[in-house]
């Protein structure tokens, strides 16, 4: 009779751990697959960029000012449900240092949104090609 209660103690220590064990793991998957997301957009944001890039490069004219000008779906219909996709917008700016064309690229996947802005600036002679360019992340 006398190790009922002992066992009792023992048994409600041991759902205690138990739980706590399963909050850590949850709380660590959630985590992992929120960045896991993140770095995605992020590779997306850049993505858009690079093809704004190769599409400056093949005419150094190339502007697309409007805000998300163009889309890239990564996944069926990424832009339409926000499940995978680039927005990119090109400036029409001159290509000079002091006037650099400027790519903004967003990538989307889900709720997190990452973007990547690149400015683009061309050789002295104006001829197309690319001799500088500056990429960051914007915050939003």
């Amino acid at each position: 009779m006398a190790a009922i209660p002992i066992v009792l103690v023992l048994l409600l220590l041991s759902v205690a751990v138990a739980l706590e064990v399963t909050s850590v793991v949850v709380t660590q998957t959630l985590v992992s697959q929120s960045q896991d997301t993140s770095s995605q957009a992020y590779r997306y944001a850049e993505t858009g960029a690079r093809d704004a890039l190769v599409r400056i490069a093949r005419d150094k004219t190339y502007t697309c000012a409007i805000e998300d000008c163009y889309a890239i779906d990564f996944v069926t219909n990424g832009c339409m449900t926000n499940d995978g996709c680039a927005r990119v917008s090109v400036s029409a700016g001159t290509g000079t240092v002091g006037d650099p064309k400027v790519i903004t690229s967003e990538g989307q996947v889900r709720s997190a949104i990452r973007k990547v802005q690149v400015e683009v600036v061309y050789d002295a002679a104006l001829d197309g090609e690319i001799t500088s360019t500056v990429w960051r992340e914007l915050t939003n």
